[in-house]
Order: structure tokens, then sequence, then C-alpha cells
């Protein structure tokens, strides 16, 4: 998809792309300290390792994709910053379920950016996305699960 673009737009989107990630792990770090708590020590520990777990995957499919082609032999190509993203949005949000409209909306809107800047198509982008999601919520869910059994 083409896209005309002044070069300084192109850049200060780019830019944008590019902190998106990192804004999203800080926030991942700092909300179980925000109001209201996530909970007690326990709780916080599980949300982290699964959140960790979550991002582990994301790197595994790519580490494996790198290895076998996995996208390629579709003529796709493993987004690893978009599943980075949805992981950690999809952590943050079965935390903090009030924020879900929030970061979706984000994570769309980013998912719109990267396709716009050329960076993947959308088939990436979604292919990606739905990856991080199968490698992220099912750690979320059974933390969550263990969380309340307490």
């Amino acid at each position: 998809m083409l896209v005309l673009i002044s070069f300084s737009t192109r850049q200060a989107l780019h830019l944008l792309a590019d902190v998106l990630d990192p804004l999203l792990a800080l926030l991942a770090l700092l909300h179980p300290a925000m109001r209201p708590p996530l909970g007690d020590r326990r709780t916080l520990r599980l949300y982290f390792l699964a959140a960790a777990l979550g991002l582990a995957g994301v790197y595994a499919v790519a580490g494996a994709d790198s290895a076998f082609s996995i996208w390629d032999r579709f003529g796709l190509n493993y987004s690893t910053h978009t599943a980075f993203a949805v992981s950690l949005a999809l952590s943050i949000g079965l935390a903090r379920p009030r924020w879900g409209w929030a970061l979706g909306m984000g994570i769309i809107a980013y998912s719109i950016l990267i396709v716009l800047l050329g960076f993947h198509g959308p088939a990436d982008v979604m292919t990606s996305g739905l990856v991080a999601a199968l490698v992220t919520v099912p750690w979320q869910l059974t933390t969550a699960r263990t969380s309340s059994r307490r």
C-alpha cells in the first residue's frame, strides 16, 4: 500500500511506531503500582511471570520463523514488533480490564501505522497478533486462576 506523506511526517510517524513497544513495556512494569493496586506480592509475581512467558513465546515463534521460514512460506513476514505489542497489551488488559478498550484501540492504531509506513502488510500484522494472543492469553488465564484460588 502506497501512502504519500512528506518526509518529515514520515519521520515523525516512524518515531511514533518505534516508541510504542518501549512505552508498552514501561506501562507493563509500572501499572501494578498504580491505583488500585493489582494485589499482593504473589499476584504481582504471577502477573510478571505470565507477561514474561507471553513475551518468551513471542520470541520463540520469531526464532522458529527465522529457522524454518514459516511466514515466508505463505509470502508473509512475522512482525515481532506487532507480536510484542499485542502480548503486552493483552497482559495489561487482562490484569486491568477497564483499560482494554484503550489498549485495543492503541494496538489497532499501531497496526494501521506500521502497514501505512510499509513495515508490514495487513496479513503480517494480523497473523503475528493472533500468534501473540495464542502464546500470551493461556499464561495470563492460568496465573489468574492460580492467583484467585488462594
